[in-house]
């Protein structure tokens, strides 16, 4: 008996079908970490514990699906023409979980600390934390239309990049905002390496739809 061969158009199909999964738990973890920023900002300690563990439990899922991902990918070998596209893809949204990651790790190390922050700051990291996210969603769209149209995908992919723009304003305006300001050193930094975590997401986002329109053109 003989099996079909999988052709290189399942093979993709599969594949996108993870990569939409990834990019759908990214969308959750940023939404987690930007609940959890709002409600630090609103002095709810409780409730931005709460948030923080949600966003460990989806990392951890995003963990698993990332190596299932892996596994796919290297199982091909050269049936998929762009597996290494893929592979950098695979390690860029990782990227973006990561800093996610690290920004939660440093807003529960405020609340563990009872470190004070004054609420405008809070307030601000919170309004770019919801540009942030915002951006994750259009990623998200964009990949979702990477399989069964890659045109709309290309053009889906420009608005990722408006957001981003954004981002890098209120980003910029906060950095500058904070130096100029009469405030404890802590803050200072803790603001600055906060804001900087968040900027880093945003543009990581753009290098992901980078990776998306190249292969989109391959499709």
């Amino acid at each position: 008996m003989t099996f079909p061969v999988e052709t290189e158009a399942n093979i993709r199909r599969r594949i996108l079908d993870i990569c939409r999964e990834q990019t759908r738990n990214v969308v959750d973890i940023t939404r987690e970490l930007a609940l959890m920023t709002d409600t630090v900002s609103e002095g709810k300690a409780k409730e931005a514990k709460e948030h923080y563990q949600n966003m460990l439990k989806i990392l951890g899922d995003f963990e698993g699906t990332k190596k299932k991902l892996l596994e796919e990918v290297a199982s091909f070998g050269t049936l998929l023409s762009n597996r290494e596209d893929f592979i950098r893809l695979i390690f860029k949204i990782g990227e973006v979980a990561d800093y996610a990651q690290g920004i939660g790790f440093r807003l529960s190390a405020v609340i563990d600390r009872n470190w004070k922050v004054d609420k405008k700051y809070t307030k601000r990291l919170a309004e770019l934390n919801t540009l942030v996210l915002e951006e994750m969603s259009k990623i998200r769209e964009t990949v979702m239309s990477l399989g069964f149209n890659p045109a709309k995908a290309m053009e889906l992919s420009r608005g990722v990049e408006e957001t981003e723009k954004k981002v890098d304003t209120a980003y910029r305006s906060l950095d500058l905002e904070v130096l100029d300001d009469k405030i404890p050193l802590r803050t200072l930094l803790l603001v600055r390496d906060l804001s900087a975590h968040m900027e880093n997401m945003a543009d990581l986002g753009v290098d992901v739809v980078d990776l998306i329109r190249v292969i989109a053109l391959t499709a």
